[in-house]
């Protein structure tokens, strides 16, 4: 027994520290997912770049001409575009190979709450008003799921009873069962078509001890979903001197 809890409070102590240092570890790679391929739905994407100090994600470009920025100044509508999934790539690991026999993915669901997620968020955030449609002073954001990979669910739940067996078998294991999810982004100018801005991502099932996302297949994707719905939405709204900070790879929180 004596060994059961020093084992989770050494687990425990592991993610505070990953914590504590965590905008250093997640520019490091520790907890954020590797980059991504970027697919053919951006535009010269060897101008693509990392630019921590503007955008959190692994890929972003700024149109650096002054006057694409210029000719949108007021401009206070904005159309979020169907989520593109034409550019959608499989996993290669056993777990999600096993997972997709067994059910097929939500890519329609998925893309759909893509879409509405980013909606409410750009709403809410207030510098625009959604759109139904391109016209005069209106934006365009266009997006595609490049990556859909559910959590191992059945992976998790032999985890999670492990942990009480073996120390840290819980923490260290989640390293195998973690789903991915990656995106990509163009903002235009929807009078002239302009591409403005053009950002690529890619993010995992945050690091934790336990979180009851673990146990829905689609949980983790959702969460990264609505955290970039926020990153964009203030790319959009702020100069590009403005830095938008990302979110830590790892999480206390079991909601």
């Amino acid at each position: 027994m004596k060994s059961i809890i020093s084992g989770s409070r050494l687990a425990a102590s592991a993610l505070a520290i990953a914590l504590l240092t965590g905008a250093a570890t997640a520019q490091a790679g520790l907890f954020k997912a590797s980059p991504a391929e970027v697919s053919n739905f951006i535009e010269n994407p060897q101008q693509l770049k990392s630019d921590p100090q503007r955008a959190p994600f692994h890929k972003y470009w700024r149109n650096p001409n002054p006057k694409a920025w210029k000719k949108v100044k007021g401009f206070d509508r904005i159309v979020v575009a169907p989520v593109n999934v034409e550019h959608l790539r499989g996993r290669n690991d056993i777990f999600a190979r096993s997972w997709n026999k067994k059910e097929r993915r939500p890519v329609g669901e998925m893309a759909g709450y893509m879409r509405n997620r980013f909606q409410q968020q750009i709403a809410k955030g207030g510098a625009y008003r959604v759109a139904s449609k391109a016209g005069p002073k209106t934006l365009v954001l266009e997006m595609a799921l490049v990556e859909l990979g559910p959590t191992n669910v059945a992976g998790n739940a032999v985890r999670t009873g492990a942990q009480f067996i073996i120390p840290g078998a819980g923490f260290l294991g989640s390293q195998f069962t973690r789903g991915k999810i990656a995106m990509e982004g163009k903002l235009r100018n929807g009078e002239t078509g302009e591409v403005l801005m053009q950002f690529a991502d890619r993010a995992q099932d945050k690091t934790s001890l336990i979180s009851f996302r673990d146990f829905s297949p689609y949980a983790h994707d959702r969460r990264a979903i609505n955290e970039w719905a926020k990153q964009v939405d203030e790319l959009s709204r702020t100069p590009h001197n403005h830095r938008v900070r990302g979110s830590l790879g790892v999480t206390l929180n079991p909601f």
